[in-house]
């Protein structure tokens, strides 16, 4: 019995041997996948909708929003957006306006896989905006003195902010697509001055926020390239 269980053993040992060096040779010689190269699928043109909403609930605001961005895999996509901000506001005792445009840059980061034509990602964007604003009918009231009226010469800055987004693009009809965005903007440099603070900085939002949140609502039209490859 002694016997039978040591050359049982035996065989176990040498059977489990052979059977990993099976698998060992097996997976040096099995074929290493190569990683995709970036194919240029697309490009997307569209219009920021969501900035007509200025009409009505922010009737003292102009402004226009474009986008345009390039789709490499459906993975990642290069994106330049930009626009023109103009701000008048007109109250008893003082008149303000502003004006200027501003640039962003960046990268989406789609995390769908399961569509690839659509997105759901995150982006990372560097914004610069360079505008004007000035003041006039400053009203200053003094009980002793007689009211003045007072007026503050054009200023021009060049404001950056990094900005952080999340959001989704969906396909409407053939190659028309609207898209939804949830943002967060972190101002880097050239927006505060002490004596006179920017009501608004072109897209940016609020000057005298370090921090401003926003959303985007934009309808886009694609340029296929290599779609079905």
């Amino acid at each position: 019995m002694v016997r039978f269980s040591y050359i049982f053993s035996l065989s176990l040992l040498l059977f489990f041997s052979i059977y990993s060096y099976g698998q060992d040779k097996d997976s040096l010689y099995a074929p290493i996948k190569e990683k995709e190269p970036l194919v240029l699928k697309g490009m997307k043109v569209g219009i920021n909708v969501g900035r007509f909403s200025d009409y009505l609930f922010k009737p003292e605001r102009t402004s226009y929003e474009a986008s345009f961005d390039f789709n490499l895999s459906n993975r990642y996509f290069g994106v330049i957006e930009g626009g023109l901000s103009e701000t008048n506001i007109k109250k008893d005792n003082y008149q303000y306006s502003s004006e200027g445009t501003f640039v962003k840059a960046g990268v989406d980061f789609n995390m769908l896989k399961k569509y690839p034509s659509d997105y759901f990602g995150i982006g990372v964007r560097l914004g610069r905006a360079a505008f004007k604003h000035s003041a006039s009918n400053l009203t200053y009231e003094n009980i002793h003195w007689p009211t003045q009226s007072l007026s503050i010469d054009s200023k021009s800055y060049t404001t950056y902010w990094l900005e952080v987004s999340l959001g989704i693009k969906g396909e409407l009809l053939k190659n028309v697509y609207f898209g939804w965005s949830a943002l967060v903007r972190v101002g880097i440099s050239g927006r505060k001055d002490e004596q006179f603070q920017p009501f608004n900085i072109p897209g940016f939002g609020k000057g005298t926020s370090a921090v401003n949140l926003g959303a985007n609502y934009y309808i886009y039209y694609q340029i296929p390239f290599n779609k079905n490859k």
